[in-house]
């Protein structure tokens, strides 16, 4: 018998010689005494074993954190990984209605790389049979249609019609539809939720950064008109209609604002009809990652104060608000075989933050095939390059347009270890006595 490679140690109750083992693999979470930790050693050592020892092992081989001599814990973590980047069950779909957008975020991830472009009829239509023919490859029990920007609201007409559309190819074919929409909120209302929810949508994503002062100053209309009054306005006219997610973007400017937008949401009856919260750092841009002679260093969770984030959810969960949790990171979705991004003109790529930008482009709606840089997503190997690392499983290479960013090759490694290495310890000993 032998310990997993993927377990991590980390002192709990030092005084009484207590461990919190996390295994990155199985995500398993036990507390283990000094003796047993010294037993798990010894068990790779092929030293003699009490039946005690040999009774808590068996029961730790469960949980993946002792496994069998002839495991190849290497081989199972690239199965897995082949697993997850070739699963058929679920189609996903980011379609973007539109590169416009009515606000000027004083962080937006696209930059420069708006544009007027709105998806018009014929290329909905388009859009229409490219997933459908998916959808007969494939068959999948469940597509995911998710629409984002730009601001995919300022094209309502687009979701509309791709939405009644998929609804009527997904239902006599036994497929579940799942619509999402990600949007800044401003231009939500409740006759086009009631046109949705019907054919399937599950969740509406809403920015807000903060309080409102604090929010109007990241996230303003493009005129500078604050935006906060309104988002809270409109969702609060779709409170319990819809489940609804909220996200914030934050840093030292207007981290300390979060507990008062926190207040607002609890004060304003949403405890019971929010799916989930989530607060993440603000990351640089494309539009600063691509003009000449810039250089990034805010590229990565490595650069974040632990702190900050666990206090944020534990103030989002006192207030009795669903608070996205866990440590995970990766794998990233670009490497999914069955998860796509479709925007305005037609243009494919694998994730949302690498549209608009063609050297990212992995085909088109109007072609029958993919090209090359769909087959260099696809191949990129985690096991390969980062083997030997504890956190793969969690963080799988990181993500691809991290990469980018960070190293200018989004086949290059996003390495997160000393954001997991900084975190592990914090978060999942809190999530561990939490519950």
């Amino acid at each position: 018998m032998k310990g997993s490679k993927f377990n991590i140690f980390i002192p709990s109750f030092p005084d009484q010689g207590r461990f919190l083992v996390f295994n990155t693999f199985t995500d398993s979470r036990v507390i283990v005494s000094d003796e047993l930790k010294n037993a798990m050693e010894r068990a790779t050592e092929k030293s003699s074993l009490s039946p005690d020892e040999v009774d808590c092992l068996n029961q730790l081989r469960e949980l993946g954190i002792m496994l069998d001599d002839e495991v190849d814990e290497d081989r199972e973590l690239q199965y897995w990984f082949h697993q997850f980047r070739y699963d058929p069950s679920i189609l996903s779909i980011t379609t973007l209605t539109t590169y416009a957008c009515n606000l000027r975020c004083a962080y937006c991830f696209q930059g420069g790389l708006h544009s007027p472009s709105s998806m018009d009829g014929e290329t909905s239509r388009k859009v229409i049979r490219w997933v459908s023919e998916k959808l007969r490859t494939l068959s999948p029990p469940a597509v995911e249609l998710v629409f984002y920007g730009g601001e995919p609201l300022l094209n309502p007409k687009a979701i509309r019609l791709i939405s009644r559309e998929m609804s009527e190819i997904t239902r006599p074919m036994g497929i579940q539809l799942n619509i999402s929409i990600i949007t800044n909120g401003v231009l939500l209302d409740g006759e086009l939720v009631d046109f949705l929810l019907p054919l399937g949508l599950k969740d509406i994503k809403v920015t807000l950064d903060g309080d409102r002062e604090a929010h109007d100053a990241k996230r303003p209309h493009r005129n500078g008109d604050g935006t906060f009054d309104t988002i809270v306005r409109n969702l609060s006219r779709l409170r319990g209609k819809v489940p609804i997610s909220i996200g914030g973007n934050f840093d030292d400017s207007n981290k300390g604002s979060i507990p008062g937008l926190l207040d607002l949401l609890q004060g304003r009856g949403f405890s019971g009809h929010l799916k989930r919260v989530g607060f993440k750092p603000i990351f640089s841009s494309l539009e600063m990652a691509t003009s000449p002679g810039n250089s990034c260093n805010t590229c990565t969770f490595s650069d974040i104060t632990v702190e900050d984030m666990l206090w944020l959810r534990k103030e989002t969960e006192k207030r009795g608000l669903p608070c996205q949790g866990g440590i995970a990171l990766g794998p990233c979705e670009a490497t999914r075989e069955n998860a796509y991004t479709i925007d305005p003109l037609g243009k494919i790529y694998k994730c949302p933050g690498s549209a608009g930008m063609d050297q990212f482009v992995i085909g088109d709606i109007n072609e029958d095939a993919l090209n090359y840089r769909n087959t260099q997503f696809m191949t990129f190997d985690p096991c390969t390059i980062c083997k030997g690392c504890p956190y793969i499983p969690i963080c799988g290479g990181g993500c691809r347009m991290s990469a980018y960013i960070k190293n200018g090759d989004f086949q290059d490694v996003a390495c997160e270890r000393e954001y997991f290495e900084k975190a592990a310890p914090e978060i999942v000993k809190y999530e561990y006595l939490a519950g």
